[in-house]
């Protein structure tokens, strides 16, 4: 979207280092946050390659299982290597995938962040989930990595990701003509 890219752990900072800080499985009031395994691999590319869930995405939806696959390998990477990632979300005990959500460490122009990521199934679209999982995704970043500042990107015309970062009390720091950027506040 913006050149950002994902990084290794830099290698000053707080780290997620103790079972104290296990994110792996986290449930809140409706929903089960848990990191995802390589059987995600088919919800990854039905919810990713769905060109409703990209309708702001200008990289698109999605085009094969190779790219889910290669985000998918991505993602676990993330989560051995930091301790921390993208969630695959379900409502309540469901066992069915209706989304993800979560943080990740980027960088872009030089500065590491934790980018706020959050896309779901258009079928459970205004039910406040994205608020919900993301409100948990600002607390995990918050404790593993409190020396970063956490960021939500988007286009201006996802008015919906707008307002999720918005009932999150997150402060609006860029708004150009092709993107927002939110910064979570303590």
């Amino acid at each position: 979207m913006d050149g950002a890219r994902k990084v290794k752990q830099p290698e000053r900072g707080p780290r997620v280092t103790d079972a104290l800080t296990d994110f792996r499985l986290v449930c809140t009031a409706r929903l089960t946050l848990r990191a995802p395994t390589v059987e995600d691999e088919a919800v990854v590319f039905s919810i990713h390659g769905d060109p409703e869930t990209n309708r702001h995405n200008p990289g698109g939806p999605m085009t094969s299982r190779e790219g889910a696959r290669g985000f998918l390998q991505a993602i676990i990477g993330a989560w051995a290597e930091h301790g921390f990632s993208y969630w695959c979300v379900s409502a309540g005990d469901a066992p069915a995938v209706i989304g993800f959500a979560g943080v990740d460490l980027m960088e872009l122009k030089g500065r590491c962040f934790l980018n706020l990521y959050y896309r779901f199934t258009p079928a459970v679209w205004g039910r406040g989930y994205a608020t919900e999982a993301a409100a948990e995704a600002i607390k995990v970043g918050r404790t593993a990595r409190p020396d970063l500042p956490i960021l939500a990107r988007t286009r201006p015309a996802n008015k919906a990701s707008i307002r999720v970062a918005e009932k999150l009390g997150m402060k609006r720091t860029v708004w150009t003509p092709t993107r927002v950027v939110f910064e979570a506040v303590s």
